[in-house]
């Protein structure tokens, strides 16, 4: 279900294949040049990043959990020409490409073409699961769920008390249901993180996420345990 070292999940459902990815804020470079950081237009690397990930799949839809742009409020000038090129791109390459509106999407809807095959939803059940930004407030009573918006990361200490922090996975049941959560890491690593061993999970959905049984997996598949038990580890 997870693709190996990297921040993504397929989900198979009637012999189709689903490729989940979330929280890419494209745009958020601009920002940057703003505060006088050189960095460049993220499109190309995405679209790399994702035709390699549908070469190894086979998918055949693609699926945005949310915050597929970055400005909050209305669209900057670097997303009103970025995101059409890249949902363009990215409608080329699958049958069906659908974004989970997100709380950074205000307005998306206005950078899609009228012609175009790509589908703003606020949620999306595919078989036995049931995925949502997280930023809101859902009913449903499907097995697992799956959210994005915490963009969950691990810190870690290493011996010479040097540390870092690392994208991860967090797999738990919602209090008093008998339902899984799923946290997706973000997809772009410039985005920044909600350190799971240090801070609490944000949104109406991760609040109720069961903690004292919670799991934390690296996404290179590492199992780090319990979320309880890393109270800012030591790493190796």
């Amino acid at each position: 279900m997870f693709i190996t070292n990297k921040p993504a999940m397929i989900i198979e459902n009637r012999k189709e294949r689903y490729l989940l990815i979330g929280d890419l804020h494209l745009g958020l470079t601009s920002e940057w040049r703003r505060k006088g950081v050189s960095a460049y237009s993220q499109v190309k690397d995405f679209i790399s990043k994702i035709s390699e990930m549908k070469k190894q799949t086979k998918a055949s839809h693609l699926v945005m959990i949310g915050d597929v742009k970055h400005k909050v409020t209305g669209i900057s000038w670097q997303e009103e020409h970025e995101i059409p090129e890249f949902l363009s791109l990215l409608e080329k390459m699958f049958k069906k490409v659908i974004i989970i509106k997100g709380n950074h999407d205000g307005h998306i809807e206005k950078l899609i073409e009228k012609k175009s095959k790509v589908k703003v939803v606020k949620s999306l059940i595919i078989g036995e699961y049931f995925i949502t930004h997280g930023h809101r407030k859902v009913k449903t009573r499907k097995k697992y769920i799956i959210i994005g918006h915490n963009q969950p990361a691990v810190k870690l200490r290493d011996r010479i008390g040097a540390s870092y922090t690392i994208p991860c996975w967090v797999i738990g049941k919602i209090k008093d249901k008998d339902q899984e959560l799923i946290i997706m890491p973000a997809f772009n690593p410039l985005s920044g993180s909600g350190i799971v061993n240090e801070n609490e999970f944000i949104g109406p959905i991760a609040k109720y996420l069961d903690t004292k049984n919670a799991k934390i997996h690296l996404l290179d598949g590492t199992d780090l345990g319990e979320l309880k038990d890393l109270k800012i580890r030591t790493s190796d």
